[in-house]
């Protein structure tokens, strides 16, 4: 008998999924001038990057599903194109023809503030879906500069933000992000560092900054630490800062793939992203960890799955997302997986969350970390 929660999760697949993972994997075309009004008046702060947020809207509640879109190379073949149907009502068409209604959110008033240093808010952080504040600390990626840099990363483009962020300065738009009434969690990531924490001591930092600012939770993203007792000193830090969900993405969990995709990443086995999953899950929770898997950079179905069970097996979420290649990675010129292998890995992943007890978008912050995909 198929339960209430996964029948829920199929429902969902079968209104909104496919609309999303169709958007998602061919991008959706912006029209110059109009890219000029969603930078001006909605949330759109990267829309010339080729990146932009937008949420569909469930026919049977009002949900909004947030869809991000990334406008790779790939995207210049697109069906889809973003219309402005009537004054603040958005459309995608296919062809000549309307593909779905979407939902643009307005743009906040404190993109237009500046910090303490001058700079504009919205080059500190930026509202990645509703009530949810995203902010890269660190947007330069040591690996990068070493010319050893994961093939479909671009984090160093991502947008044109402010590259020297201090804590103070996230912690400053937080605060006002939340006293207009639009953030209740704040993801915070980073580009690594060349350090012993490799940027999560500066996330931890961040997370203590904003928490005596504002009232929000808090999302880590980093990357796996070899030496345990700084991870587990530092995890606990930033759950006594605030923090209340990990984000630790492996990626790939393709053993024979791994370091030829992230050539200095890669070379953290599944293992250890294991061990550092299950020291997460102590300290948070079981359903309060998430790691992103993304299909499409050359692994089989088989390992995706397999790698979801591993990690649900000690409380972890895999969210699977499509691989959209960003412009100025190496794998620019790439592929997106097809529709149908996305459907199939979704409806295949389903079971393993509801066996291991996990709600896709359970948790403090699972309805944040894991949106992009599933």
């Amino acid at each position: 008998m198929v339960s209430m929660a996964l029948r829920h999760y199929t429902d969902e697949l079968g209104i909104l999924g496919r609309i999303k993972i169709d958007l998602q994997t061919h991008g959706v075309m912006v029209p110059a001038d109009l890219q000029d009004e969603l930078e001006r008046e909605w949330n759109a702060p990267a829309i010339k990057n080729g990146r932009f947020v937008f949420c569909l809207e469930s026919p049977d509640d009002g949900h909004l599903t947030t869809v991000l879109i990334i406008n790779g190379k790939f995207a210049a073949g697109s069906p889809f194109r973003l219309v402005k149907a009537a004054p603040g009502q958005f459309e995608v068409w296919k062809g000549e023809e309307k593909f779905t209604g979407v939902v643009l959110l307005p743009r906040p008033q404190f993109y237009d503030k500046t910090i303490s240093n001058g700079v504009r808010m919205s080059d500190i952080a930026v509202i990645g879906e509703p009530d949810h504040l995203r902010s890269v600390l660190n947007q330069k990626c040591g690996y990068q500069q070493m010319g050893k840099a994961c093939k479909f990363c671009a984090v160093e483009s991502w947008w044109a933000g402010y590259r020297d962020k201090l804590p103070a300065h996230v912690a400053e738009v937080a605060e006002a992000a939340s006293l207009e009434g639009l953030v209740r969690h704040v993801t915070l990531s980073t580009g690594t560092k060349l350090s012993p924490g490799k940027g999560l001591e500066d996330l931890v930092d961040t997370a203590r900054a904003i928490h005596q600012k504002a009232d929000v939770t808090i999302t880590l993203n980093f990357e796996p630490l070899t030496d345990f007792g700084l991870l587990e000193f530092l995890l606990l830090e930033g759950r006594e800062a605030g923090a209340r969900t990990a984000l630790c993405n492996i990626e790939c969990f393709d053993e024979n793939l791994r370091e030829e995709i992230m050539p200095l990443k890669g070379k953290n086995s599944v293992e250890d992203y294991l061990k550092v999953w299950e020291k997460c899950a102590d300290i948070f929770g079981h359903n309060e960890v998430y790691t992103m898997v993304i299909a499409g950079l050359g692994e089989s179905d088989e390992s995706i799955l397999k790698g979801v069970e591993l990690a649900a097996s000690v409380g972890v979420v895999a969210s699977i997302v499509p691989h959209t290649p960003m412009k100025k990675a190496v794998y620019e010129d790439f592929t997106p997986p097809p529709v149908s292998r996305m459907l199939y890995l979704y409806e295949e992943a389903l079971p393993i969350y509801e066996k291991y007890g996990l709600k896709l978008y359970g948790g403090t912050g699972g309805i944040y970390t894991s949106l992009k995909g599933m």
